[in-house]
């Protein structure tokens, strides 16, 4: 047994769960974690005047907004839909993300212009052993992070879970960057800090540009997932009374997917027949794509057979 599955059925203690409440012990494992490693790289940051920390402390402050996030997307997920939102909250999450993504750069604009400084104008920065240790022991730490984001996100079959656990292994590097940095600042290369600033900036900068180019494609509305399409087409052809498909169209809503087909049958079947077949590829659509709500119209084609 893994260390993270033996610290889940801790956690769960051998109950049947919701979906919901693996996204929640995943986001506030983050987010408690994630508090610790910023509140102790901020306060040495500033301590030691490193720039390169501070903003590191900031990028494992993303991690906490961003589990924030999922959280709040979880949370939502349980809230039914009403008159204006037919088809639930769930693009809420998306929503949240661009906040969240701007919010960064922002940050990202004030950290990058005191790295300039510092590289301009480099200071002694004399990081003690403690501090060293602990930016190595942040890397191991964002990793099991990582995995565990992994192994959950893979068990309910979540995408921002493992989103999340990227996130995770994006930070991990950057506090190994860090901690090799302040072992050369402690020999004399100050122009380290301002230099790991930098590229700390920069990771920033691409994971707020991949979060809303993502969330806004989503929000724009994307082609379906060829593996969703495959899934419908595949329970299509097993049906032996259907001769094709077309017209596949999935909209998604985050906690909530619509889809519609068109299937033709033998023009010969009664319109009791036609329905049967329908309402059973509805419900095996519906066995196979979870929280999907199906549609499917029959087009009657084909000679009549007496």
């Amino acid at each position: 047994m893994s260390l993270n599955e033996t610290l889940l059925k801790k956690i769960i203690k051998n109950k049947e769960i919701s979906k919901e409440t693996f996204g929640y012990i995943e986001g506030w494992v983050s987010i408690i974690g994630n508090l610790f490693l910023f509140s102790v790289k901020f306060l040495f940051g500033i301590f030691l005047k490193s720039i390169s920390l501070i903003t590191e402390a900031f990028h494992t402050l993303s991690d906490i907004l961003t589990s924030i996030v999922v959280i709040f997307s979880f949370n939502l997920s349980k809230k039914p839909p009403d008159k204006k939102h037919p088809f639930g909250h769930g693009r809420i999450e998306k929503i949240g993300t661009l906040i969240i993504s701007f919010l960064l750069i922002s940050a990202c604009i004030n950290l990058g212009k005191i790295s300039i400084i510092r590289i301009k104008n480099p200071q002694n920065v004399q990081p003690g052993i403690f501090i060293i240790f602990f930016m190595f022991f942040s890397g191991f730490f964002k990793e099991w992070m990582t995995r565990f984001s992994f192994y959950l996100g893979k068990k309910i079959n979540s995408d921002i879970l493992i989103a999340d656990g990227w996130h995770h292994r994006l930070d991990g590097i950057a506090s190994f960057l860090v901690g090799i940095g302040l072992i050369l600042m402690k020999y004399g290369f100050n122009h380290v800090d301002g230099i790991l600033g930098i590229f700390v900036v920069f990771l920033l900068l691409w994971i707020a540009y991949d979060l809303i180019k993502k969330s806004s494609s989503f929000l724009i509305g994307e082609a379906p997932d060829k593996n969703i399409i495959e899934k419908i087409e595949e329970v299509v052809s097993l049906n032996p009374d259907v001769l094709s498909s077309h017209d596949i169209k999935v909209h998604d809503y985050g906690n909530k997917k619509i889809i519609s087909l068109h299937i033709e049958v033998k023009k010969n079947l009664s319109l009791k027949q036609a329905h049967d077949i329908a309402l059973k590829i509805q419900d095996k659509i519906k066995e196979e794509i979870e929280n999907s709500d199906v549609s499917v119209h029959i087009d009657p084609i084909g000679e009549r057979e007496d």
